[in-house]
């Protein structure tokens, strides 16, 4: 979930799991195949969404990109030229006083390690992919709950592969810098009450299968998500959707999490309808899937009566 569990991973893992944990809300399963349009321009797929005298300009993002991945930003620059903002996805604040609760809520995914017992060839499959990408550090896995197994694996596994999550985010605040444009989120909620109302006991089965799932993705590499990243940078965006989703879908193992992305979407519906009241013209940038899901940011402005084109349209 793109800035949602932002610096929340290692905190995260401790909320709890349905009865059946293979049972996934997955909101953005579905999109709407008539948002899902490749782009007319170069450079990735934009969509606009417009009232009587306001347009903003709406750029669909990867949770990461490949190190170096080259993307036109032509449409980008144009369009921040005399745009009165510039609006980002919501932003999850922690401050300095939450670093002792964040510390205790790690320290509580500390494991004895049976789980590894009971599952050997899950364990066997861990060891082989932790190796591969910590090798100094091999049995660094063995102390922790697989939910956070599950976190961590992945993230060694982007940073070999050279993914960087601040991409394309950092690129464009640049460019809105350089242009003056002021960004600012579409909300700011703060962290820490979210985490502490959604703390349950941690659920094993649920760490076990984000576990598996990460492990599946491991193992086949980066490749697919290249080939998706490459596809957002040439606006095919069916195949930039057709990345894998696995550390998504471990965070929708955990109760509330579903809920939460809902309140995303709601959260940048808002902000974009807020901006339709000032004359002119805008810029916004959201998590691809998130526009273009049924019930997504795109699907609930048209609702509302709102015209939003495709980037078919130019």
């Amino acid at each position: 979930m793109r800035a949602v569990l932002t610096g929340l991973a290692l905190s995260a893992a401790v909320m709890g799991s349905s009865a059946n944990a293979q049972a996934i809300d997955d909101p953005q399963a579905n999109v709407v195949e008539a948002l899902v349009v490749s782009a007319k321009l170069p450079g990735p797929a934009w969509w606009r969404v417009s009232d009587g005298d306001t347009t903003i300009y709406v750029l669909g993002v990867p949770s990461a990109l490949p190190k170096g991945q080259p993307w036109d930003r032509t449409v980008l620059e144009r369009r921040l030229d005399g745009a009165f903002a510039l609006l980002t996805p919501p932003v999850w604040q922690a401050g300095l006083t939450d670093i002792p609760a964040m510390l205790r809520l790690r320290n509580s995914l500390k494991d004895d390690g049976d789980w590894a017992a009971r599952s050997p060839a899950l364990a066997a499959r861990t060891q082989r992919a932790w190796t591969a990408v910590d090798p100094k550090n091999a049995d660094g896995w063995r102390r922790w709950k697989p939910l956070l197994v599950a976190l961590q694996l992945n993230g060694k596994a982007n940073a070999q592969a050279k993914l960087q999550t601040s991409q394309p985010d950092k690129d464009i605040a640049e460019l809105a810098r350089k242009k003056r444009v002021k960004a600012r989120p579409a909300a700011t909620h703060k962290a820490m009450p979210m985490l502490k109302s959604v703390v349950r006991e941690h659920g094993e089965a649920a760490g076990l299968v984000c576990l598996s799932e990460t492990l599946d993705a491991t193992e086949v590499g980066a490749a697919p998500i290249r080939a998706a990243a490459q596809a957002w940078s040439q606006g095919r965006v069916k195949d930039a959707l057709a990345g894998p989703r696995s550390a998504e879908r471990c965070e929708l193992l955990l109760p509330g999490v579903a809920d939460l992305k809902r309140q995303l979407v709601d959260d940048e519906v808002e902000g974009l309808t807020n901006l339709l009241k000032t004359p002119g013209h805008a810029v916004a940038y959201f998590p691809l899937r998130a526009l273009v899901a049924e019930n997504g940011v795109l699907d609930k402005l048209r609702s509302r009566g709102i015209t939003v084109r495709t980037p078919g349209e130019g």
